[in-house]
């Protein structure tokens, strides 16, 4: 456990146009405010341009639009100036792959498909056939605007790889030799065959349960730990994790003395899991504070409005049944094809269904 838990921390939405030396310019204004740590944004390289850097491209550096490990070393000169700590924000779930250039394990993936160093990284069914990437628009004649240039294929601004001997011809022939097959965009929640963050293709799911990924995608923020440069680890959603509870003892064991916390959603009177962790990030406790500007006597007027606005009245449990049956049938009806495969002895509709019903009905959230 971390010696000097914080007392209280201020968040800062590092972000290009934002870095990390801007942030250091209000280090001395976020000590007049009377917090112990600053917690701040993910700091590794993410997609070119991204507002909010969870969609991580290479676990192996500062992000370069940040300002890079020059201005890093910066910001925690002027932290330590100050007797301020660091909380970092890191993400295990999952990697950005919708700029596949920026993203070399990805890049490699594509390139190589199983042979691939990276195959093991994330979470692929490659006995589906190619790697489907939704990217194309949703026209039949689409792939015409496929263009070889630089011995790269290109759909419009988007870049892609060409495997090791399969370059001859025109952009379509090449493209058929590919370990991926370029499809519509709208084929991705049905037929993704790869792990994604919940609905979202360009967010690839990273198989953090195997220790060489742990390892490789936890390096460069456990050394920080380590050498006493990030005093807390704030974890993005671990419900997304295989297995959160043995993710969560790695990472504790990695930095013991690290104060951890989750993004964990929890239902009212849900208990945290018995995780080696100091606590959430207070979801649980905002949205009890949010119920003080709430006033239960309207519930009843709500309810008129609510019907007369969509034509039929509902009760709230029907409501969240309806629509969690939704997304688990519609937003990810590929991630619910995979899962009923695994029962191989029940008729794939069948084990669809029951599933699909399961998650409608479970109490609490995951």
């Amino acid at each position: 456990m971390p010696a000097t838990p914080p007392k209280a921390t201020y968040r800062i939405q590092v972000r290009p146009g934002f870095g990390l030396d801007a942030t250091a310019e209000i280090v001395d204004y976020l000590d007049d405010l009377g917090v112990s740590h600053l917690y701040s944004a993910p700091l590794l390289a993410a997609t070119p341009g991204s507002a909010h850097g969870y969609d991580v491209v290479d676990h192996r550096t500062v992000n370069p639009e940040l300002g890079g490990e020059a201005a890093r070393q910066r910001l925690l000169r002027a932290l330590r100036g100050r007797r301020l700590g660091l909380v970092v924000d890191i993400v295990p779930n999952h990697a950005g792959v919708t700029v596949p250039p920026a993203n070399p394990a990805w890049w490699d993936v594509l390139r190589r498909g199983r042979d691939s160093t990276y195959a093991d990284w994330f979470d692929i069914d490659w006995d589906r056939g190619r790697l489907l990437l939704p990217v194309l628009a949703d026209d039949p004649a689409a792939l015409d605007d496929l263009k070889l240039v630089d011995g790269e294929l290109r759909y419009h601004e988007h870049r892609f790889p060409v495997a090791d001997g399969t370059g001859d011809g025109d952009a379509r022939a090449v493209h058929d030799r590919q370990h991926y097959e370029l499809v519509s965009w709208r084929r991705g929640d049905a037929e993704l065959t790869y792990r994604r963050f919940f609905a979202i293709a360009g967010l690839a799911g990273l198989r953090v349960e195997d220790p060489a990924v742990f390892a490789a995608t936890h390096e460069l923020v456990l050394r920080w730990a380590a050498d006493g440069e990030v005093d807390g680890i704030r974890v993005d959603h671990p419900d997304g994790l295989r297995d959160p509870a043995g993710y969560l003892a790695r990472l504790r064991e990695a930095a013991p003395d690290a104060w951890l916390v989750v993004e964990k959603i929890l239902e009212y009177g849900e208990e945290l899991p018995d995780w080696p962790v100091d606590g959430t990030t207070g979801y649980d406790a905002l949205a009890a504070v949010n119920g003080l500007f709430v006033d239960t006597d309207a519930e009843g007027d709500f309810t008129v409005l609510d019907t007369r606005l969509t034509g039929q009245r509902t009760s709230w449990e029907d409501l969240t049944h309806t629509t969690k049956l939704a997304a688990a049938t519609q937003l990810l009806a590929a991630e619910l094809t995979r899962l009923a495969a695994l029962a191989p002895e029940v008729p794939t509709e069948q084990a669809r269904a029951a599933l699909a019903e399961l998650a409608a009905a479970f109490p609490v959230y995951r």
